[in-house]
């Protein structure tokens, strides 16, 4: 496993996941895995989780997979109805496990909605603007011998690199919103190329991202570091 399509939270957005398929299909990528998020948006669910199970991608389950199966938190904006949906939809959605993991080429790739089984949680190192987020988990699973060199995750919406000694936790993002894109995580070159959805969901290349820890970066030890002192690492730069 060399090549890896990354899709972020999906948010029933059926045509820019159709669009997404499509492109990655043509830049020849050995896999493809999701944030999960797949219902709550303007699109059309059922769709989604079609294209999903037809282009055999390693998805995970996020909190609107949650809600939308427990029939909860449906004040949200564009929410779907589990009432309304195909039973095959609902049978999908319920085989979603919360965490995945994929052998790469590099090593283990562990794949998460919010941080590891914690579909709500997120981590960030914090900046100007905003408050750091931690997570006793992740620390966990960083001190452990092998820890995985891989950590894919989405819910921020927000598609980024967070740098640790011997793993690199990115954010797949969304296929929703201002941010919307996706990525290709490149082992066998060591980078990472993200592409934007811009006007008329034109796709185009947002960021090519060297996976070396350059000197501009910083690498914390863990997220009990974490202390403000941050440049976001942001992959849909124009």
């Amino acid at each position: 496993m060399n090549r890896i399509g990354i899709i972020g939270d999906v948010h029933a957005e059926h045509e820019r996941l159709a669009a997404a398929l499509e492109f990655l299909a043509r830049q020849r990528v050995d896999a493809l895995i999701c944030t999960g998020d797949l219902p709550d948006g303007v699109g059309d669910l059922d769709a989604c989780c079609e294209l999903l199970q037809d282009a055999d991608v390693m998805t995970v389950a996020g909190n609107h997979d949650r809600w939308f199966l427990q029939d909860r938190v449906r004040h949200v904006q564009d929410a779907h109805l589990r009432e309304q949906s195909r039973a095959e939809t609902i049978r999908f959605i319920e085989s979603l496990p919360k965490v995945r993991t994929l052998a790469t080429d590099a090593g283990e790739l562990m794949l998460c909605h919010g941080v590891l089984e914690d579909d709500l949680a997120k981590i960030w190192p914090g900046s100007e603007r905003s408050a750091s987020r931690c997570s006793a988990s992740l620390d966990a699973l960083l001190q452990q011998a092998n820890p995985p060199r891989f950590v894919i995750n989405g819910h921020m919406h927000f598609r980024t690199v967070i740098d640790f000694p011997s793993t690199q936790v990115i954010n797949g993002g969304t296929l929703k919103g201002q941010y919307a894109g996706f990525s290709v995580l490149d082992v066998g070159n060591g980078q990472i190329d993200s592409f934007n959805f811009a006007a008329e969901d034109a796709i185009e290349p947002a960021r090519q991202l060297d996976l070396d820890a350059r000197p501009e970066r910083r690498v914390w030890r863990n997220t009990n570091d974490f202390d403000g002192q941050w440049q976001p690492v942001i992959l849909h730069n124009a």
